[in-house]
């Protein structure tokens, strides 16, 4: 059965690799799509200048060159952080620069709701001039715990009252944050108010959290998920950062070494061989 799916490999799975060689391998492996992963904590060398200009320039050339595209990027940082419209305000014209309708963004704790909404609300004017729609994710850890539950997220999405704000939902923060929600059932409801769907699994390995492909051996019961993803036509992409594991506390931890290249691709298309036969 062919794939329907707008389905992207967000380049946390090659954390470590430089940019070319992350795109050159994602087209090498059957993808048309990326998505660009610049979170704070999650993977190495994050500056600011990268979204700036020059390095939009450079994306825009890697695109052309290996013919992928992308529908959205991921900039998860505190959004209740100090002076955060001239941090975050970047993100939003670097997407629009390359292409990236969506943002792909983790919230912060909970005591800082407040200062969330404030914050989200003053990106307002920014994302209707460009079109871009800023996606909450729901907390893979404590760090994040605004929103944890779909209704979290829908409380959210109510008090920002914009369609430039949505949900983008991920099944796998959600089990390491607390194995006893009910994540198929989230996950599936959640797509009522997503614009975009993060497909990442995880298995208890050596007592921590280990992300690995997705073929139906994890956590994660995706044969009911992904065709309800598929009915949506909701763009997605697989977020499997091989070089992080969780603690069963949730806590991340980036291991020194990056994944061997042979293992990202046969990790990727492993995956999008078993999302293509649901």
């Amino acid at each position: 059965m062919t794939n329907t799916l707008k389905l992207a490999v967000n380049t946390s799975i090659y954390d470590g690799y430089d940019m070319e060689t992350a795109l050159a391998s994602i087209k090498k492996c059957g993808f048309n799509y990326f998505e660009l992963a610049y979170n704070q904590g999650y993977v190495g060398n994050l500056k600011q200048d990268l979204f700036g200009e020059e390095n939009a320039e450079k994306i825009n050339r890697l695109k052309q060159k290996y013919q992928l595209s992308t529908l959205a990027l991921g900039c998860t940082m505190d959004l209740a952080a100090e002076n955060f419209a001239d941090i975050f305000a970047p993100r939003i014209y670097f997407a629009e620069s390359i292409g990236a309708k969506y943002l792909n963004v983790c919230t912060t704790t909970r005591q800082k709701y407040k200062q969330l909404v404030a914050n989200l609300t003053s990106l307002k004017p920014i994302l209707q001039q460009t079109g871009c729609i800023l996606c909450l994710e729901n907390a893979g850890d404590a760090n994040f715990d605004a929103f944890v539950t779909l209704n979290d997220g829908i409380e959210l999405l109510t008090a920002l009252d914009s369609p430039h704000y949505s949900i983008n939902f991920d099944p796998g923060n959600m089990v390491t944050y607390d194995r006893n929600l009910p994540v198929t059932e989230q996950a599936i409801q959640s797509l009522n108010y997503s614009r975009h769907f993060h497909i990442k699994d995880v298995a208890v390995i050596d007592h921590k959290f280990e992300f690995i492909p997705i073929e139906g051996n994890g956590l994660i019961d995706y044969a009911q998920i992904i065709p309800a993803v598929k009915q949506k036509d909701l763009p997605c992409s697989f977020e499997i950062p091989l070089r992080i594991y969780r603690d069963l506390d949730a806590t991340p931890r980036r291991k020194a070494s990056p994944a061997a290249l042979s293992v990202i691709e046969n990790t990727l298309m492993r995956s999008k061989n078993y999302i293509d036969s649901l």
